[in-house]
């Protein structure tokens, strides 16, 4: 997985460019677990955060972009990553 430099703003201003992004993480980790996306999702924020490229603000946008297409239970999970983010 590339870092999270690659889901800043500047790379999601458009939703083609937020969709493309999306489909070519959940192809690169399709048949993957849960625990296993998560787990990837949380090293490569760490990256992000040590490296100086991971802000809260980042956090918040990605997490806004993906809200609107998640059913209820799949919010209550993205909001469980996201706080863990943020105290990474």
């Amino acid at each position: 997985m590339r870092d999270f430099n690659n889901y800043n703003q500047k790379n999601l201003n458009s939703n083609d460019n937020a969709m493309n992004t999306l489909k070519s993480f959940a192809k690169k980790y399709e048949g993957a677990s849960e625990d296993q996306l998560v787990s990837q999702i949380l090293i490569e924020a760490q990256k992000g955060r040590e490296n100086g490229t991971l802000t809260d603000g980042d956090i918040e946008r990605f997490r806004n972009m993906l809200y609107p297409m998640l059913n209820q239970k799949q919010r209550e999970k993205l909001d469980k990553v996201i706080k863990q983010l943020k105290t990474n």
